[in-house]
Parts: C-alpha cells; sequence; structure tokens
C-alpha cells in the first residue's frame, strides 16, 4: 500500500459557515473516511496572517489515502458522491487535488 493525500480547498456559502462547518466536521469527514482507501482527514481554516498573496479559499480539508495508487480511493470517492450526505451550505466552487510522495518525510 501507498500513502497519499487529497486536498481539498472550499468555502461556506455566504452567511452559513456555522451550519458548513458543523455538516463538514461531522457528517461529511465521516462519510469519507468510510470509503475504501481514506484513512484519516483533518480540517484546517485560513490563518489570519499569511506571507503570500489573497487566498480565495478559507478552508482546506487534507485526507489521508492508503492505496497502491490514488486513483483506486478517487474513484471509490467519485462512486460514493451520489450517495454522499450534501448540503447547500458548501459554496459551489471548490478544488481539490490528490498528491503522491516523492521523498520521505522531514521531521526536526
Amino acid at each position: 500500500m501507498g500513502r497519499h493525500i487529497l486536498v481539498v480547498m472550499t468555502n461556506a456559502a455566504e452567511g452559513q459557515d456555522a451550519e458548513f462547518n458543523e455538516w463538514y466536521t461531522n457528517t461529511h469527514l465521516p462519510e469519507v473516511i468510510d470509503i475504501p482507501g481514506f484513512v484519516a482527514a483533518q480540517r484546517f481554516k485560513l490563518a489570519d496572517t499569511q506571507i503570500g498573496g489573497p487566498n480565495e479559499y478559507q478552508y482546506l480539508a487534507i485526507y489521508e489515502i492508503d492505496a497502491a495508487d490514488a486513483g483506486t480511493a478517487l474513484r471509490a470517492l467519485q462512486d460514493a458522491r451520489p450517495h454522499l450526505k450534501m448540503t447547500d451550505a458548501l459554496a459551489a466552487k471548490r478544488d481539490l487535488w490528490a498528491y503522491t510522495p516523492i521523498g520521505d518525510r522531514v521531521t526536526a
């Protein structure tokens, strides 16, 4: 098996941050983690201080994938999409990318 990550950038629909965050944390993350290949997830909110330019997304989710290749888990996610409980609190525009490591993890 291999370790990959899926990076998902999102926003809440206008004025619906509380509903969005409740849904994402308590409904969506558990549903995705139940999909074969997905083994962990963590959410983040954009920090107030940034070095780079503006970011159009306020929220980030990083999903850990344990599969021979990322495509296997991504296909399972696509197959599950019609059955996932979605919400109108999720803004329509979002971006997601899968990444495969190219080197060992470096720690202090």
